[in-house]
């Protein structure tokens, strides 16, 4: 049994629903957020602002798994987003590799691919297309993640989260739906399966689905539910006048958006990857 694991954001929406499930494999649950909270059972709440360096160092003093599902969850100006999803997570992860902890299982989006669009599948090996501000900040955290695991060995997994709902309710998510069970069980998985500084896809197991994860034999991830379930009373219920989204970020790459979805649906910087490259005149570029 792990000795002691740190819940981000314990008061959000989907972390408050791992707080049973987490406790469960470990001694010692730490469910901090930046709004007061009431431990139960093997709990001990914590209240701060992660954007606080000299609090997350103590935070996670003995920690040997960190969940981070704090953060701003959607669409922002930068002045928003900054401190809660880039300045805390800098701070995460420093002091993660000064206190040792083994593992940090966090949450990503669906919107660091929203600008694919919605007739091509996305691998977790996909070129990143971000559809938001939003979604820019939680790439950020996919790149930190990978840093501090190729250049200190601290493992990770991030999630990329569709829609997390007990049931799906649009035509959207039939695609990104996750199931609140599947994604307990994704990110138990996180904590339990070996991993180096990987993504999985946070959805269920959904027919229309845009996104592939890795085969089962590599990460033996096997969702309960399907969106599936309700495809028939969402189409009852759809409004002729439905807007239907070009892109897989849907209202997210539509914000804002100048211009036509071909732009973004069609330029991919992995094509440069056919041009050779020129030799470094420096050996150690």
């Amino acid at each position: 049994m792990i000795e002691k694991i740190v819940l981000t954001g314990a008061a959000g929406k989907l972390a408050r629903r791992l707080r049973a499930p987490l406790s469960l494999l470990c001694r010692q649950l730490v469910v901090a957020d930046i709004v007061p909270l009431e431990a139960t059972g093997n709990e001990t709440a914590v209240q701060l602002d992660l954007s606080d360096a000299a609090a997350v160092d103590g935070l996670l003093q003995g920690a040997d798994t960190v969940v981070h599902f704090a953060g701003y969850p959607r669409e922002a100006a930068w002045a928003t987003l900054i401190p809660a999803n880039i300045v805390a997570v800098t701070h995460l992860w420093e002091a993660a590799l000064k206190h040792g902890v083994r593992r940090i299982v966090y949450a990503s989006t669906n919107h660091v691919v929203g600008m694919y669009p919605v007739d091509r599948k996305v691998d977790v090996a996909a070129e990143l297309k971000c559809d938001s501000r939003y979604g820019v900040s939680k790439a950020f955290t996919e790149t930190v993640a990978r840093f501090y695991y190729e250049k200190f060995g601290l493992e990770s997994l991030g999630i990329r989260i569709g829609r997390c709902e007990d049931e799906a309710s649009d035509e959207r998510m039939l695609s990104t739906w996750i199931h609140p069970q599947d994604l307990a069980n994704l990110v138990q998985l996180g904590i339990t399966h070996p991993v180096a500084a990987d993504v999985v896809y946070g959805v269920s197991e959904n027919s229309q689905g845009w996104c592939v994860n890795p085969p089962f034999e590599q990460f033996p991830y096997r969702p309960q539910h399907s969106a599936d379930a309700f495809a028939d009373r969402i189409e009852a219920a759809k409004p002729p006048t439905a807007k239907r989204w070009p892109l897989q970020g849907g209202p997210f790459a539509d914000y804002e958006f100048v211009g036509e979805s071909a732009r973004a649906a069609n330029f991919y910087r992995a094509s440069y990857a056919t041009f050779p490259l020129p030799k470094s005149r420096h050996g150690n570029d």
